[in-house]
């Protein structure tokens, strides 16, 4: 009897270990779900979760345990140290995947003890990032006459090494361009879209800005594309150049000088009318000769064609005309130096030396002649008197040769005063 009663205290005690031991369990659950994928995420970029890790009322007890993540260094979390949970009591963690390289990725976070070992898989993927272009960066339209419209076209393509596909928006403000068609789009990598944008001139001169939003990281955003257009008014300008010659002609030259400067001032709208804008100032600098409106006359008719014959914008004529004006205002003017009346030889010699029997065709009185008596006084100013006496001898043959003393040239130089 003693033997079945300590047998049965044997197996009663051993009953209660078994028992103590089946209710030491943890059962730890994950929120949302017990694994997940970060998708595609670009290179070198961060993408996080948060998860929930919850010790359930399943579980016999406290559950105190490690938290890791194994298998990949690209995943990450924001929790460190030692788990500790109630029953029914959660934690909150943030999972975060940075991927290095074009590849995929896998890994796992690990929540374990000595009882417990439960697993929540990590995946993801690296992307390139978007790389695309646009061709070309810039849209110049020249220029359009009034009324009339022309087209340039873009490409927006998304290079074939982007990991993803390129999302575009354009925008432009309301003005003289216009887009058509479809101005927010996707491109899968390798693909392209050729977008048209119109010009239709109102403005003497147009500029905007197309802002190109995107999804690449690896330029500005917005990239810009400059526009910029120009209304044709050359015919206005050639217009006022044709009146501006006509009055000088019939010798109003108070309103020609006002024609050529009405097309000075219209040419400022852009810089490609720069060369009918140094032919009007030609022509104003000959109305101002011919005015003599103020007593410094003939300096702004000298710095006018002075001026145009430096930038060499206009035509051959007109630069043979330029230099006879620097040669006859030349001389007229008040204040002078060396270096002006060197000037003055340079620009009546080369003239010569292209055409000997130039005629100013918008009043044929003016002539080589002229501009051979400017360049001996030039000379004369400039104490170069056998210069001065050997040009006298080809502009006055009948009483050649000419002395080179100062009087004697002097004296040639009045004696032809009013005679040409």
């Amino acid at each position: 009897m003693r033997f079945f009663s300590k047998l049965f205290i044997l197996i009663t005690l051993i009953f209660i270990s078994c028992e103590d031991k089946d209710e030491e369990k943890y059962v730890i659950e994950f929120s949302p779900t017990t694994e997940h994928d970060f998708g595609k995420v670009e290179i070198n970029k961060s993408i996080s979760k948060k998860i929930r890790i919850l010790n359930t009322d399943q579980s016999s007890g406290p559950f105190t345990g490690e938290i890791e993540i194994v298998d990949s260094p690209n995943f990450s979390m924001d929790f460190s140290g030692v788990l500790v949970l109630q029953k029914n009591q959660s934690k909150e963690i943030y999972l975060s995947f940075i991927p290095t390289a074009s590849e995929e990725y896998s890994g796992k976070l690990v929540v374990k003890n000595d009882k417990s070992f439960n697993e929540f898989y990590l995946s993801g993927i690296g992307g390139n990032p978007v790389s695309f272009s646009i061709e070309p960066t810039a849209l110049d339209f020249g220029l359009v006459v009034a009324g009339n419209t022309k087209d340039l076209e873009l490409v927006f393509k998304n290079n074939e090494s982007s990991g993803f596909d390129l999302e575009l928006s354009l925008d432009l403000p309301l003005s003289d361009f216009i887009l058509g068609g479809n101005t927010s789009f996707t491109l899968a990598p390798s693909a392209s879209k050729t977008i048209t944008v119109r010009y239709t001139p109102t403005q003497n001169t147009s500029t905007k800005t197309i802002e190109v939003s995107h999804n690449s990281t690896t330029r500005p955003n917005p990239a810009k594309v400059q526009l910029a257009g120009i209304k044709d008014i050359s015919a206005e300008i050639i217009s006022l150049n044709t009146e501006g010659w006509a009055l000088f002609t019939s010798k109003d030259y108070g309103l020609s000088r006002k024609k050529f400067q009405d097309a000075i001032v219209a040419s400022f709208a852009s810089s490609i009318y720069d060369s009918l804008s140094d032919e009007a100032t030609v022509g104003r600098g000959w109305s101002t000769l011919f005015a003599q409106e103020s007593n410094d006359f003939a300096q702004g008719a000298f710095n006018d064609f002075k001026n145009t014959y430096l930038n060499n914008l206009v035509s051959q004529n007109s630069q043979y005309n330029i230099l006879a004006g620097m040669s006859i205002s030349g001389v007229l003017m008040t204040t002078q130096s060396n270096d002006h009346y060197t000037d003055i030889v340079g620009a009546a010699t080369r003239l010569l030396d292209s055409v000997s029997k130039y005629e100013f065709s918008y009043n044929t009185k003016i002539d080589y002649k002229d501009v051979r008596y400017a360049l001996i006084q030039a000379y004369f100013n400039l104490s170069n008197y056998t210069s001065a006496a050997d040009q006298l001898d080809i502009l006055d043959p009948v009483n050649a040769p000419h002395s080179a003393s100062p009087e004697d040239v002097l004296n040639a130089i009045q004696a032809l005063a009013g005679q040409l």
